[in-house]
């Protein structure tokens, strides 16, 4: 399936290049013997607000490009409209082939936050030598306010609140939760959840193994895309939505809520239903393989 998101984020995947080949590529994982103690370790990072441009106007709200990337644990991105710079945490779990490697391990971790030469704040956490099996770190942004921006994680969840812009997710093994969000959202998540909390714009979501589940703010009519492999979906349209949506599914069942009786269905099959509502404006689509459906229409 494809769509077209709004507020492409050229400049923030651009920054992508700049992270270590380290976080991109598979690299064996060391094991350390059962009895060893593994060591907490918290590092901080505070990146100072770009100087605004010369016809910038007074009160205009901040717009920081974030790009973090994890390997493993989880991370989350908040927006704190009160913060005059963004600030990271982490709490990380460092482990070792020994106590004297642990001990080694722990003073070198770091938390990388550093603004492009593009004005993009890159985060990633970085772990010496190779990787070890119980190396995982929990990362924190907080930040006065987002444009367009990426959070990737390999093993671990995501949490997203408050952002604006256009925004990308994605991890491979990991649930993801998006809210209060202004902008489009294209979530992916190939062993995992992905929940989107009341979107304002174009949606893009898709699962290979696990459930999807969106809700649309009121006003918002912006076609969605929506995929899950081996897990259902669910999703609440607002109760004045206007557009038709596409619904197909090899093995899983279909149902329509609509308690205002505002739905059309000209297309009714086995696995599939086409549903109008209102001019029909928009086209949207939500394809399962293995799993259920369910569209409701909230009420007034």
């Amino acid at each position: 399936m494809t769509t077209t998101m709004r507020n492409p984020i050229h400049g923030v995947l651009k920054a992508l290049a700049m992270l270590p080949a380290i976080l991109l590529a598979v690299t064996p994982i060391a094991r350390a013997a059962d009895d060893v103690k593994t060591a907490t370790v918290h590092r901080e990072a505070e990146i100072a607000r770009e100087k605004p441009a010369d016809d910038a106007k007074p009160g205009e709200p901040v717009r920081e490009r974030i790009l973090a990337e994890i390997q493993d644990g989880e991370i989350e991105l908040v927006v704190d409209p009160k913060l005059a710079e963004t600030k990271v945490t982490a709490e990380f779990t460092v482990d070792g082939e020994d106590a004297k490697d642990v001990e080694r391990r722990e003073q070198l971790v770091r938390v990388y936050a550093e603004r492009a030469a593009d004005g993009t704040i890159v985060v990633h956490a970085m772990f010496p030598g190779k990787p070890m099996k119980r190396d995982r770190v929990k990362a924190v942004i907080l930040t006065p306010g987002t444009g367009d921006s990426m959070v990737k994680s390999v093993n671990g969840a995501i949490r997203v609140r408050g952002t604006s812009g256009s925004l990308r997710v994605a991890t491979k093994n990991g649930a993801i939760k998006v809210s209060e969000h202004t902008g489009s959202v294209d979530a992916t998540a190939q062993n995992g959840s992905i929940e989107i909390v009341l979107a304002t714009d174009g949606v893009r979501a898709t699962s290979t193994n696990g459930t999807v589940r969106v809700s649309l703010a009121d006003g918002n009519d912006h076609p969605l895309e929506i995929e899950s492999k081996a897990g259902s979906v669910e999703l609440e349209l607002g109760s004045t939505f206007d557009g038709a949506l596409r619904i197909t599914t090899v093995s899983g069942s279909i149902t329509l809520d609509d308690p205002a009786k505002r739905a059309r269905t000209p297309e009714i099959g086995d696995h599939s239903l086409t549903v109008e509502f209102g001019a029909a404006a928009g086209q949207s689509h939500i394809e399962t393989t293995a799993g259920s459906v369910v569209v409701r229409l909230r009420a007034p």
